[in-house]
């Protein structure tokens, strides 16, 4: 397996500073007389701070809204002070090859956010999904979908989630060069008086992405997985939407260059996953339920969702009646929760450091052992969490340490590394 540590930071300066001020931004939407509909703008804001985003601090402003390079600069020298991580340093050569304006372009105009709208929002199934380059992680992914379902509905002992009916979707930025697909994904996305202006913007669009490196294969066009919810209440469906998990062919992309594609892509799933829990018992946005338990309560806290659903995903991939993963497969996964870790610790979206990742994943996977234990309530999955999670974020060597089972002994070893 390939290894992953935090590389000099000079190298990454080195590619990062000459990009922030090379240009101008000369495609917009204003120029075709459109606005963004006001009411998807809180769930692109969203889309754009997720753990895949590439190290600028376009997070922290809105999609559409200028980005002033001196504050990416700043940004960016606190950020790198403090840490690196194998997604910096690839979606920072990706940029590098693209050109900051030019992803400045596609960011200000809603570009990145155009495929999963589509798939979301127009396409609305999940037939003849297809995973990756060629559809080649299509199959697992299908597979582990299903068992991950089955596996949470087994392990909710008072039937009070619902987790069964999660459609599992998959991202393209090649859909970006069809007008078929695109004309409705600017029209649900933007107001507009005259259709022959989305149509005229859908071009552009078209003819912008072809010119990418890599076209519309271009990773940083689907560099997303997301977890969706389409209701409030499982009984009032809007427009149709069911909840879905939508997985971003970039992210795939990444995984597979940076040697991570074995057991990443499920860990990506199972993460996602962990999310549609947490939507089922509210439990990032009410984790004071707990408070009095010993648990961990801070309803405003973007690490303790993110590192959550990494100890939820690691719990399940590591399981015997869940993913069964043996110690190579867990060590790649617990690799990859670090390798999407985020240096952005002054955001108030800041998802924790690669390490804090990394530990979350190693202990949700320890609790996996021994050999054929039960499973656990996610409710009180969430509780044991939430009771080290403090510890946790502050790296404790205890909860770190990746326990593994011996298979050839049957019995639990401490260990693991990578």
């Amino acid at each position: 397996m390939k290894k992953h540590h935090p590389q000099h930071h000079r190298h990454h300066l080195r590619l990062l500073l000459p990009l922030l001020f090379d240009g101008t931004t000369p495609l917009s939407y204003l120029d075709h007389n459109l606005r963004p509909k006001p009411d998807l703008q809180h769930e692109l804001a969203h889309l754009a701070s997720n753990e895949f985003s590439p190290p600028l601090s376009f997070s922290t402003l809105e999609p559409g809204k200028p980005v002033h390079a001196p504050d990416d600069v700043r940004h960016l020298l606190r950020s790198l002070v403090e840490c690196t991580s194998p997604l910096i340093e690839w979606s920072t050569d990706l940029i590098h090859q693209m050109g900051y304006s030019t992803y400045k372009e596609l960011f200000d105009n809603q570009i990145l956010q155009m495929p999963y709208i589509y798939k979301h929002y127009i396409d609305k199934n999940d037939t003849g999904e297809s995973f990756g380059t060629d559809g080649k992680y299509t199959k697992e992914l299908l597979e582990k979908h299903q068992r991950t379902m089955a596996f949470w509905t087994e392990a909710d002992i008072d039937d009070s989630i619902s987790t069964d009916d999660i459609l599992l979707l998959s991202m393209h930025g090649e859909d970006l060069l069809d007008m078929d697909k695109l004309v409705p994904t600017v029209q649900r996305m933007f107001d507009f008086e005259d259709v022959n202006d989305v149509v005229a913007f859908a071009s552009t669009i078209r003819d912008f992405v072809a010119a990418l490196p890599e076209g519309g294969g271009n990773p940083l066009l689907t560099m997303n997985a997301i977890a969706t919810r389409a209701a409030r209440r499982r009984d009032l469906p809007i427009d149709g939407l069911r909840d879905s998990i939508v997985v971003g062919d970039g992210v795939l992309r990444f995984l597979e260059d940076t040697g991570l594609a074995s057991s990443g892509p499920e860990f990506v799933h199972a993460h996602e996953f962990g999310h549609h829990l947490q939507f089922e018992m509210d439990a990032a946005m009410r984790s004071s339920r707990y408070a009095g338990t010993g648990g961990y309560a801070d309803d405003g806290d973007a690490r303790r969702k993110e590192m959550m659903a990494d100890a939820i995903a690691a719990y399940f991939l590591a399981h015997d009646r869940g993913g069964n993963m043996g110690e190579e497969e867990i060590e790649e996964f617990v690799a990859t929760s670090y390798a999407t870790g985020d240096c952005s610790v002054m955001d108030e979206d800041h998802h924790g450091t690669p390490e804090q990742r990394k530990c979350a994943a190693a202990w949700g996977a320890s609790q996996a052992a021994p050999d054929g234990g039960g499973l656990v309530d996610p409710e009180a999955f969430v509780r044991e969490f939430d009771e080290v999670y403090g510890r946790i974020l502050a790296l404790d060597g205890v909860e770190c340490a990746l326990v593994l089972e011996d298979p050839e002994e049957e019995e639990v070893v401490a260990g693991g590394g990578w």
